[in-house]
């Protein structure tokens, strides 16, 4: 019998690839598809990875804006804080803002009310280890106005009068309310100074963190715009009782 060399071997195998070309066209169809799957596969983990990635740093993001929340809350027991306000002091997107509110309302960690939002009773004493340092220190704030609030006028007629108020460039901020008394915060536009209403039993001050002299001016406007809107509040309470003692009478 006569024997095959390894390059004849070679040479029919080849004449017999030639000699069908649908069965190497199936072979590289195969070989195609495989490659296609192994590219296709690694996409998908690539995407899985990015996608996870994402993920977490969203999820870390988003426990961070909880977290600034309840911290801020809980620098003061029995602070409220309007959406506005929380936007200013936290300097979170406005989108940001909402899911974090949402998120934490639904747990029952916090409570909105018409005056803004709150931390929940419950998880006052619980937030007390997260506090973060208010940036805006007691010594900072100097003194514009005092007014000695006259008997008969009771301070929530104040609070609810000045309550949520805008003057002009002036944007409220939250009301804090403690054993003492009530605390009512605005914020200039710029972010650059604040302006306190503190009424500690019967008496208001006004006051502001102010530095430069020209957000001095502006604070000493807003301030009297503020106490403009007080000294109506009493001018009308006054006319009130007047008319009530001539209707005795």
């Amino acid at each position: 019998m006569e024997k095959i060399s390894e390059t004849d071997s070679t040479c029919v195998s080849t004449k017999t690839g030639e000699n069908n070309p649908s069965r190497a066209t199936e072979f590289q169809d195969r070989n195609d598809m495989w490659l296609s799957t192994v590219e296709i596969s690694k996409n998908l983990a690539l995407d899985a990875q990015t996608q996870a990635i994402g993920e977490l740093s969203f999820i870390r993001d988003f426990r961070n804006n909880d977290n600034k929340i309840l911290s801020l809350l809980n620098q003061h027991t029995g602070s409220y804080y309007s959406f506005k306000g929380l936007m200013r002091k936290l300097n979170l997107h406005q989108q940001s803002l909402v899911r974090a509110l949402n998120r934490l309302e639904e747990l029952g960690l916090i409570q909105r009310s018409v005056s803004g939002y709150r931390l929940n009773k419950n998880e006052q004493t619980s937030a007390k280890g997260m506090a973060m340092p208010d940036r805006l220190k007691r010594s900072e704030y100097k003194q514009l106005l005092q007014l000695y609030i006259p008997t008969g006028i009771k301070t929530e007629e104040i609070v609810q009068a000045l309550n949520g108020r805008w003057f002009s460039r002036i944007r409220w901020i939250g009301l804090m309310e403690s054993e003492s008394g009530f605390m009512l915060q605005w914020i200039n536009e710029d972010d650059t100074f604040q302006i306190n209403i503190r009424i500690i039993w019967d008496h208001l001050i006004i006051e502001t963190n102010a530095l430069s002299d020209e957000d001095k001016i502006e604070a000493m406007v807003g301030s009297c715009k503020i106490f403009e809107q007080i000294t109506k509040l009493l001018q009308d309470h006054r006319v009130k009782a007047l008319n009530s003692v001539r209707f005795v009478a």
